[in-house]
């Protein structure tokens, strides 16, 4: 097993411990992580109130689900980064579609849980 790890790439390596640790820290954060991950994505989402007007039981558990589910940005975000070091070395342009499948990845998730909420966010 220590073989294998070894054989991974420094991206890959990150990718995997970022991903497992950001899953730990959105449960453990108890929803911070998810409400930090709305406030950076939010300016998308004018249209809805505010995640500080949201009501309910259902808020509480959304923003834990939030964060941990944005870990898996850091899969995607390896993906990416393996195919496209393909066709190119340069590390700004690597590390910058590195951040925006994270940030596109927060916007995703938090797009599905507002449309699966809009009655409850609206009223």
């Amino acid at each position: 097993m220590l073989k294998l790890w070894k054989s991974f790439s420094f991206t890959t390596k990150f990718s995997t411990i970022a991903f497992i640790v950001t899953f730990t820290l959105g449960l453990l954060s108890m929803g911070i992580l998810g409400a930090i991950l709305y406030y950076t994505v939010s300016f998308v989402f004018n249209n809805y109130p505010t995640l500080n007007d949201w009501r309910g039981d259902w808020v509480w558990p959304t923003t834990i689900v939030a964060g941990m589910v944005w870990a898996f940005g850091f899969i995607f975000a390896n993906i990416v980064w393996y195919y496209l070091k393909k066709v190119t070395n340069s590390k700004w342009m690597l590390l910058t579609m590195y951040s925006i499948i994270l940030w596109l990845w927060a916007a995703i998730v938090w797009y599905f849980i507002i449309i699966n909420n809009l009655e409850p966010i609206t009223h």
